[in-house]
């Protein structure tokens, strides 16, 4: 039994699996930058993690979707940009200069010059 769960059993929860997203759904506008809010535990990093990919662990269930069509994430990758509020941001970038600057960072360095200022 992992740690975690024991944990939670203190706390009187007996699920072995814990679910943290239920019934989300919601429409981002291409080209706007959009702000997610809510109270702490909310659910909003764990919405984006699982947006972007980027969680690792557990089970995902359900269906994401892109303009109607399953997400393909490597093509979600590539049109879509997600800061996490940890990142460093400067205040004398543009949002776009930000997220320019964050892809140079993380693109492999077999995307050339052209590709990364898309």
């Amino acid at each position: 039994m992992h740690i975690f769960h024991q944990e939670m059993m203190k706390y009187g929860v007996t699920e072995k699996k814990l679910q943290l997203l239920q019934d989300v759904s919601g429409v981002f506008r291409p080209g706007v930058l959009t702000a997610l809010m809510g109270i702490t535990g909310a659910g909003k990093t764990t919405l984006l993690d699982v947006l972007a990919g980027r969680k690792t662990g557990g089970y995902i269930e359900g269906t994401i979707r892109i303009a109607g069509y399953p997400k393909k994430q490597d093509t979600f990758s590539r049109i879509s940009g997600y800061c996490e509020q940890s990142d460093i941001h400067s205040p004398n970038l543009t949002v776009h200069e930000s997220l320019q600057f964050s892809a140079w960072l993380r693109l492999p360095s077999n995307v050339n010059s052209r590709q990364r200022d898309v």
